[in-house]
């Protein structure tokens, strides 16, 4: 069995809705990054969502993959039937550090018997189907490797294994820091593991990124409908203001 996981680490999402965090206490709501793009929370809980059915489509569009969402602790497990993800499809994250928590992952799905496991963080709508396709046919590989996704910003949108083992990818990593991908790399190296890397890839996390989607999806809204269409729905303009009129 060879199974993706889509991650949220954003507890805001889990009562309304992979797989990143601390920002200024004044900031509420989910995505706080794009507060300067997006002021209002219930916005950005929309784009989080319009994200994270994309990012869902695209993994249940590969063949013979089960797809998994794992959720924040204290998240609603039945709050994704909008999305096609019944309550029992949804696993609740365990653990304190980013690290910790896709340890657990692995490692409890290496325990109900998958082969081979993919974890990708909700953040990434353009993520394609040949993406994850590729980083399942690299596991299959003797020995087999960890594949990375990396992100532009320094961390990974991808991270898969094969089991039953889970090696120590996690200890001594800075997490949600420009350092991420490249002490995990380290960690591999300690581990004396194989490393095979896909594309780079932008997760979105900053107004930037969200200026950069828009251009991609103005110019062809297939790559991410959901998101697409909300941004079309809100007349989204980039710089923290919705479009006025039409």
């Amino acid at each position: 069995m060879k199974v993706v996981v889509v991650m949220t680490r954003a507890p805001e999402l889990a009562p309304a809705a992979v797989i990143t965090v601390g920002e200024a206490a004044v900031v509420r709501g989910p995505k706080t990054r794009l507060a300067p793009a997006l002021p209002d929370p219930s916005a950005r809980e929309a784009l989080q969502r319009a994200f994270l059915r994309d990012v869902l489509a695209t993994a249940r569009s590969v063949a013979g993959a089960v797809v998994r969402v794992a959720i924040a602790p204290g998240g609603n497990p039945g709050a994704f039937a909008d999305l096609g993800v019944p309550a029992g499809q949804v696993i609740t994250q365990k653990g304190d550090t980013l690290g910790d928590r896709e340890r657990a992952l692995f490692a409890e799905l290496f325990r109900r018997g998958a082969r081979q496991v993919i974890i990708v963080g909700s953040d990434i709508p353009l993520l394609e189907a040949r993406v994850l396709e590729e980083a399942f046919a690299a596991l299959d590989a003797t020995p087999s490797p960890v594949v990375l996704g990396p992100a532009t910003d320094g961390g990974y949108y991808l991270l898969g294994l094969s089991g039953p083992d889970v090696p120590d990818l996690f200890t001594g990593v800075r997490w949600s820091t420009r350092y991420a991908l490249m002490d995990t790399l380290r960690r591999c190296e300690f581990a004396e593991r194989r490393v095979v890397l896909l594309d780079v890839l932008d997760d979105v996390d900053q107004p930037e990124d969200l200026e950069r989607l828009r251009e991609v999806l103005r110019d062809d809204p297939s790559r991410a409908p959901a998101t697409a269409a909300w941004m079309e729905a809100a007349d989204l303009k980039v710089g923290g203001h919705a479009q006025e009129g039409s």
